[in-house]
């Protein structure tokens, strides 16, 4: 039996649950007895206390929890109004400015339940800080009433001064942001370490800034990466390409984003004399150029992650590689790490192969001329007849991965993903849901066999891409929410696969219905992460599955490239696989926080320009529908792919009741009911991050419909 082990069963006696030990009844037991050390049983308590299994006061006395407890432990989540949240048993708590004591976003903390309830949650007070996220803190340089300068959190609530170095703090002005690093107070102040600069407050991307550096994300490259950067030629050498596959005549081209500006990834694709198809994923070499052990390789794994705010990139490499030599411009040699993959007529993969190459992209196609090509039938400007046979030749192929992608049961929810349009003063002018057409799909459905044959090859400890199953108490949440919705599914036992969903979402007959049962199930998945295990990929339907194709903006592609590099090559040390696993193990941990972390810049910036967006439109109307509800709010969308709420008291036109039993609220008088998928008439009446929308007469709507 391990320490914690013998600790936990110790501290579970039965009838002693919740008697609280010294820690010299601990030592003696565990140390004088059995042999551990003093240091041992520190490191293994605060583990267990960490993962919430014990309780230390501030006595040092250690206990488990009793069942009666009021006290937990829990990550806390701190909103730009420095109010804290913290989710226990299922029951969101939420915590003062006043009861945070110093606690910062994402820190583990040991909260005592209070007997109160605020809007509708529990309330909590933080009584200690068990473990740091990361300390960082965002400040901004004000100034006080004795007219000294002073840093001042701008989401923090601290019950002391920050101070830092005088020599950092000298050159900065009032208004001035800038990241610290601090941990627990002496004597009432916290003296921080200051980490880098900001920006400041009246920089015209001064609020992204901000959401950034608030999710841990680091804007500036350091010296070390930008030097080796400048290293890099901007042109690929004859000596590069020697023992290179050399495809520099071949018909290759990009389909991308008509903004983007870091290609990592073309195609090339004809049929052999069997019928079959020979097809080319070529990706950019990234791992030829960074490598292992380099500044800019601790870079980049640091960072996991490009990050796209609004209509802004936070690169995960500086902006001379991801836009230059590593970008697969067209009309220039590039060098690339290429999958080759012949399928058969219907398109089943049998045969793959990894090759380092060099290329010639011919065209930088956009996914809306493709689109033109494909859906309209008209051929824009610049493209050849070489070129468009070449299209639908894809597109052929296309259609039949499609279709296999169904057969095993590939789930599409969609996406909720939104492309900001900006005016020539950077000002939001209209949203727009990103769409998967036919050249979208084309690229999506390359790229994705080209990940299934990464995994596949890799026999080394590398980041598999994974999806488990849902659980099975979340998917019965989604069929009581459905069906408090009135949308009729089909009984479904269990969700096992995606065949399941499919068959639950193609029995719904109206396309607005399925439309809200597909997000309601999406509520009940699981999120994809990476792991040095494979559990293989729920959404897919695959067994195996790695991010292979964005090795500029995903860190775990970068580190795919060179272990299959490792693999191909047998430069991969069997001696160090125990280290080799254990690094990549860390990694994917750290690679799915980096994740997580971006999502959540990206979806706050999103809002944010929503924000700036409905300021110059209330009073407005805007069409939307409803996407949930709870006794509190009703969450909707409007047909831009704007997000906002609806207070009880914003509905117009009757008193409108919540019930939970249907999910929906009611019409005291006019009896209409508002649940899930209701079409709804808005007026914009708030413009701040968390804005709110007003209802427009509901009972006209009625008569309406």
């Amino acid at each position: 039996m391990i320490l914690e082990d013998e600790i936990m069963a110790f501290l579970d006696r039965p009838g002693l649950v919740g008697k609280k030990y010294k820690f010299s009844v601990l030592k003696n037991k565990f140390c004088s007895k059995e042999g551990y050390s003093p240091s041992e049983l520190r490191d293994v308590l605060a583990k267990l206390e960490v993962e919430g299994k014990v309780l230390i006061t501030e006595r040092d006395e250690i206990s488990s929890f009793a069942p009666s407890s009021k006290f937990f432990t829990g990550v806390i989540k701190i909103s730009k109004y420095n109010e804290g949240t913290i989710t226990h048993d299922g029951k969101v708590y939420k915590v003062k400015v006043d009861d945070l004591n110093g606690a910062l976003n994402g820190d583990t903390v040991l909260c005592r339940i209070v007997d109160k309830v605020k809007d509708g949650a529990n309330v909590c007070k933080v009584k200690k800080i068990i473990k740091r996220l990361d300390g960082m803190v965002l400040c901004e340089v004000t100034v006080n009433d004795k007219k000294q300068m002073v840093l001042q959190p701008v989401i923090a609530e601290l019950d002391g001064d920050i101070q830092i170095a005088n020599s950092y703090m000298k050159p900065l002005v009032e208004g001035d942001r800038i990241r610290v690093h601090i941990d627990r107070p002496t004597n009432g102040t916290y003296y921080g370490e200051f980490i880098n600069y900001v920006g400041h407050r009246n920089d015209p991307d001064a609020e992204l800034k901000v959401i950034a550096a608030q999710n841990g994300i680091k804007i500036e490259f350091s010296p070390e990466a930008i030097k080796e950067a400048d290293m890099i030629p901007t042109t690929v050498s004859k000596e590069e390409m020697d023992g290179r596959e050399d495809l520099r005549d071949e018909l290759i081209y990009s389909i991308d984003g008509a903004k983007t500006k870091d290609r990592d990834d073309a195609i090339s694709i004809r049929r052999d004399n069997n019928g079959n198809y020979i097809v080319g994923i070529h990706i950019a070499d990234v791992s030829h150029y960074i490598r292992p052990g380099s500044k800019l390789w601790e870079e980049a794994m640091d960072r996991g992650t490009s990050v796209y705010m609004a209509d802004t990139v936070i690169p995960m490499i500086p902006h001379k590689l991801s836009n230059g030599i590593c970008s697969l411009n067209p009309e220039v040699d590039r060098l690339t790490f290429s999958c080759f993959i012949t399928l058969d007529p219907n398109g089943k993969i049998i045969d793959y192969q990894f090759k380092e190459a060099v290329i010639n992209s011919k065209k930088a196609m956009t996914y809306d001329e493709v689109n033109q090509i494909l859906i309209d039938k008209e051929i824009p400007e610049g493209y050849t007849t070489e070129m468009v046979d070449n299209l639908y030749l894809a597109h052929e192929l296309s259609k039949k991965l499609e279709k296999i992608k169904e057969r095993r049961g590939y789930v599409n929810f969609g996406t909720n993903d939104l492309e900001v349009e900006m005016n020539e003063n950077g000002e939001p002018i209209g949203f727009k849901p990103k769409e998967a057409r036919k050249a979208e799909k084309l690229i999506e459905n390359f790229m994705l066999i080209a990940g299934e044959c990464a995994a596949c090859y890799l026999m080394i400890p590398c980041p598999y891409r994974v999806h488990e199953e849902p659980d099975e108490e979340k998917v019965e949440e989604a069929f009581v929410t459905l069906k408090k919705s009135g949308i009729r599914v089909r009984d479904q036992a269990e969700i096992v696969d995606g065949h399941s969903i499919q068959k639950i979402l193609s029995a719904i007959k109206s396309q607005e219905d399925r439309d809200v049962a597909a997000n309601i199930i999406l509520r009940s998945m699981k999120r994809a992460r990476y792991d040095v295990e494979n559990y293989g990929h729920f959404g897919l339907g695959l067994e195996k599955y790695g991010q292979f194709t964005s090795p500029i903006r995903r860190a775990p592609d970068l580190w795919i490239h060179n272990a299959i590099k490792m693999q191909l090559n047998n430069t991969y040390d069997l001696e160090l696989e125990n280290k080799y696993y254990k690094e990549t193990e860390k990694f994917c941990n750290h690679a799915t926080q980096k994740e997580l972390r971006a999502d959540q810049a990206e979806r706050e910036a999103d809002e944010y320009e929503m924000a700036r967006y409905i300021g110059q439109h209330t009073g407005e109307k805007f069409i939307s529908h409803v996407t949930y509800l709870t006794s509190k709010a009703i969450f909707i969308k409007t047909e831009e792919g704007i997000t906002g709420y609806l207070r009880p008291q914003d509905l117009e036109g009757d008193t409108f009741l919540y019930d939970d039993k249907s999910l929906s609220y009611k019409g005291k008088n006019s009896h209409f009911k508002i649940r899930i998928g209701t079409p709804l008439v808005v007026t914009a009446i708030d413009a701040t991050l968390e804005f709110g929308m007003a209802t427009e007469d509901l009972l006209t709507l009625k008569r309406e419909k």
